[in-house]
C-alpha cells in the first residue's frame, strides 16, 4: 500500500520545463540544460537521432519538482549548509 501511496505521488508531481526553471532560477537555458541533460529522474522525449538534413535533436525535457530541488541545493551548496547546520546542533 505504502509504495503504491510513492507512485501515485510521484506521478502527480509538478515536472518543469528547462524554461520554467530558467525564467524561475533567472539562469540560461542552455545552462540548466547542461546540469539536467543527464539528471536520473528527469523525462526525456524525442528523438537524439539526426533526420536528414536536420542539424540538430529534438529532446525535450520535463524536471520533476523533487529532482529540481535536489539539483538546486546540490548545485548552490544548500546541502553543505544543512549538514552543518545539523552538525552544530548536536
Amino acid at each position: 500500500m505504502m509504495a503504491e501511496q510513492l507512485d501515485r505521488a510521484d506521478f502527480l508531481e509538478r515536472h518543469y520545463t528547462i524554461t520554467e526553471l530558467a525564467k524561475a532560477w533567472h539562469m540560461s537555458y542552455n545552462h540548466l540544460r547542461e546540469w539536467f541533460s543527464d539528471e536520473p529522474g528527469v523525462i526525456k522525449f524525442g528523438t537524439a537521432k539526426l533526420n536528414k538534413g536536420r542539424k540538430r535533436t529534438n529532446v525535450q525535457l520535463r524536471v520533476p519538482e523533487s529532482v529540481a530541488r535536489r539539483v538546486y541545493r546540490r548545485r548552490t551548496g544548500k546541502d553543505a549548509l544543512a549538514g552543518r547546520n545539523q552538525a552544530d546542533n548536536e
